[in-house]
């Protein structure tokens, strides 16, 4: 047993050391900074998917201290540690114990939504400075620059507008932000379910090709919504559309909405995979087709994203691909 934790110390000292080479190559090479948060929790996933928690919650705040050390802010550090670091861990630890596919993408999701939350009470409380604050400013700055822009190159009023240009980007602005901060609490979820699928590919394949664990692994293509989903997802809607827009409930149903059909839109594009997979081997070939058609859908997107989501519901319903879905 001594020489099993030696052996899981000295591992952990290890993952240490690639988290802050990881950590340090996202903060100053600029076109990696974005996938810092990813990276950077994969080596403490893997430690923790090897070892018992006494080897990783020492590796765990020494990966703090290093995070403070590069960073020179302890709010960084804070955020990397609960954005990164603790969902690496609980990631790393549900694969370690076997646990199934979807349950671990559930708790690294929930997970990644909570910290969300901490940070923004931490910043609340350290800077005074809460998330409609942070929006507000991030709204005004851009309407500014939208604004210039449309003085410098001297847009005039378009006959079949009863608008000026300036007067139109204020009020396109104006119903983002509105439409950002009702949806805000999806955007959260969605982004962390996202997030974490990502971890959990990237730590699964890690583990797996370099024989360190052999842990379960589900491809984007076999992925399917089960049909409660399906069926609690039609309910919701027809009570959304009757329910009074001034009600308390109204903006309660449309982030219940908006989270269950994005998940069940995201499995009518896995059919969608399915199928193309005999004809497109490579899967980043496929997905950069995918992220294609999604970057410049345009006007289209409303009309693919309601394909997606009828395929979705259809396929819960038919299990096109014979998935058995009672194990989801």
């Amino acid at each position: 047993m001594k020489n099993e934790n030696t052996k899981g110390f000295r591992e952990g000292a290890m993952m240490v050391a690639l988290t802050a080479v990881l950590l340090f190559v996202s903060r100053y090479i600029p076109f990696l900074s974005i996938l810092g948060m990813i990276i950077s929790c994969l080596p403490l996933a893997v430690l923790a998917a090897r070892n018992n928690l006494k080897v990783v919650i020492p590796s765990l705040i020494a990966a703090f201290l290093i995070t403070f050390l590069i960073d020179g802010n302890i709010l960084s550090a804070v955020s990397t540690l609960l954005s990164s670091y603790i969902p690496g861990v609980v990631l790393g630890y549900m694969l370690g114990q076997k646990k199934p596919f979807f349950l671990t993408l559930l708790v690294t999701s929930t997970v990644v939504s909570v910290s969300w939350i901490f940070e923004l009470l931490l910043l609340e409380l350290l800077m005074n400075n809460g998330i409609k604050e942070i929006f507000d400013e991030i709204f005004k700055q851009s309407e500014a620059l939208m604004l210039e822009i449309t003085k410098n190159l001297n847009f005039k009023p378009n006959g079949n507008l009863n608008i000026s240009p300036e007067e139109l980007v204020r009020s396109i602005f104006e119903t983002a932000q509105n439409t950002i901060t009702a949806y805000f609490p999806s955007i959260v979820v969605i982004s962390s379910i996202f997030r974490s699928y990502i971890i959990l590919r990237l730590a699964s394949f890690v583990l797996k090709r370099a024989k360190l664990a052999e842990v379960e692994t589900v491809p984007f293509s076999m992925i399917i919504a089960p049909r409660s989903m399906s069926t609690v997802a039609i309910i919701t809607y027809l009570i959304y559309i009757f329910t009074d827009p001034t009600s308390i409930l109204f903006p309660i149903l449309g982030n219940v909405i908006f989270i269950l059909y994005t998940i069940i839109g995201i499995c009518g594009l896995s059919l969608i995979d399915f199928k193309f997979k005999s004809k497109i081997k490579t899967d980043f070939l496929r997905f950069l087709i995918y992220g294609l058609v999604f970057l410049f859908g345009g006007v289209f997107m409303s009309v693919i994203s309601s394909i997606l989501i009828i395929i979705g519901i259809m396929d819960a319903s038919r299990d096109f691909r014979r998935i058995k879905t009672d194990n989801i």
